[in-house]
């Protein structure tokens, strides 16, 4: 197991530097959207058919791994929109949410490919019943219980996967979530810590019980040799 493991879902806003920008030609309804690629060359793309992509990366992390990769997207005409990102030991994992040009997907992930180090895959994502595309933003939901996991004991085999399991099974998504393992100060025993934030979207689903889920997380850390707790946030 890694020392230090992190899931991570956050919600990249895209900052005003990489936000695309409307140029209205002499026919006003036509309109080209600028990109500014690393090297301050600038690529005018006429409004075209868009296409949304996953992006999944992992390597060996090193310095500029992100650049590197966002650089691809830019350059292909595309913008960044929701990402995370996790350190895993030595390697380093990216996902990204982005749009770019669709006559540009297969020349974005033939340039992925070329990244020294880096093993990529990209997924095409669905269009929504009008057929247009949209960042996803957890904005767009409601969340109607969230809750702060808290985890310490013995380790154990599959003790994530167990945990895991009993918050899917009650209705509750991981929003983000950290582990690491480490010495006990006394004797060689292996310490296992978890935490991270749990949370179901509204409508909450018939039977959701906040005190029911907090009784099993206790009985489940009983059989596991450790503590576990859900705090209310």
């Amino acid at each position: 197991m890694f020392a230090h493991n992190k899931i991570l879902r956050p919600i990249v806003s895209r900052t005003t530097a990489s936000r695309t920008k409307a140029c209205l030609f002499s026919q006003p309804q036509r309109v080209a959207t600028r990109y500014f690629s690393s090297n301050k060359q600038s690529r005018y793309f006429s409004s075209n058919k868009q296409s949304q992509l996953v992006i999944n990366a992992v390597g060996t992390d090193r310095l500029g791994i992100v650049h590197d990769m966002t650089k691809e997207v830019i350059d292909a005409g595309g913008n960044v929109g929701a990402s995370q990102a996790a350190k895993l030991g030595q390697y380093f994992s990216l996902m990204m949410l982005v749009e770019v040009p669709s006559t540009e997907v297969d020349a974005l992930k033939a340039s992925l490919q070329k990244l020294p180090d880096l093993s990529a895959s990209v997924c095409l994502t669905k269009e929504n019943e009008n057929g247009n595309i949209t960042f996803a933003s957890s904005s767009s939901y409601t969340i109607g219980y969230q809750g702060k996991l808290t985890l310490k004991g013995a380790d154990n085999p599959g003790i994530v996967n167990k945990v895991t399991k009993l918050l899917s099974k009650n209705g509750l998504n991981i929003d983000s979530m950290e582990t690491s393992d480490e010495l006990a100060p006394r004797g060689g025993t292996v310490l296992f810590k978890m935490k991270g934030i749990a949370h179901a979207y509204e409508p909450l689903a018939d039977g959701f019980d906040v005190s029911e889920i907090k009784r099993e997380l206790s009985d489940l850390g009983d059989d596991l040799n450790c503590d576990i707790n859900l705090s209310d946030l």
